[in-house]
């Protein structure tokens, strides 16, 4: 039972820090780039770019960023959190650009919720579509 106290918690703390995701906007001289392509998820229409880039011309509007607190790292809830900041922000899609993976443990609670015990920070540059 005090096993089962301690995860709800944990997992409390970290639903707490998807509260909010910080936007930085971005200022640059070029601001137009030439993509890719690669993996993308759409979440609310809102395509999330996790590894490669919009196969066409986009610009920068800025830097979604979201601290991942020690607790359930749910992937969806993530998704769904930089989604609604792209589209707050005007931007049709989000391209991961750093994912500070580097904690000291993990444990799996269930198949789909992992607990940690150090946070980490995803950013995003949020883009528009040319």
């Amino acid at each position: 039972m005090r096993t089962t106290i301690v995860i709800l918690a944990l997992l409390a703390a970290g639903c707490a820090s998807l509260a909010g995701v910080d936007y930085q906007p971005y200022a640059g001289k070029t601001n137009v780039y030439q993509g890719e392509g690669g993996k993308k998820v759409t979440v609310d229409n809102v395509d999330l770019w996790a590894d490669g880039t919009p196969p066409s011309k986009f610009s920068i509007l800025g830097v979604a960023s979201i601290a991942i607190g020690a607790g359930s790292t749910n992937e969806e809830a993530v998704r769904s959190a930089v989604a609604a900041k792209v589209k707050e922000m005007g931007g049709n899609a989000a391209i991961q650009i750093n994912n500070n993976t580097s904690f000291s443990g993990v444990v799996r609670s269930s198949p789909s919720v992992l607990l940690t015990n150090e946070s980490r920070q995803l950013k995003f540059a949020v883009v528009k579509y040319a």
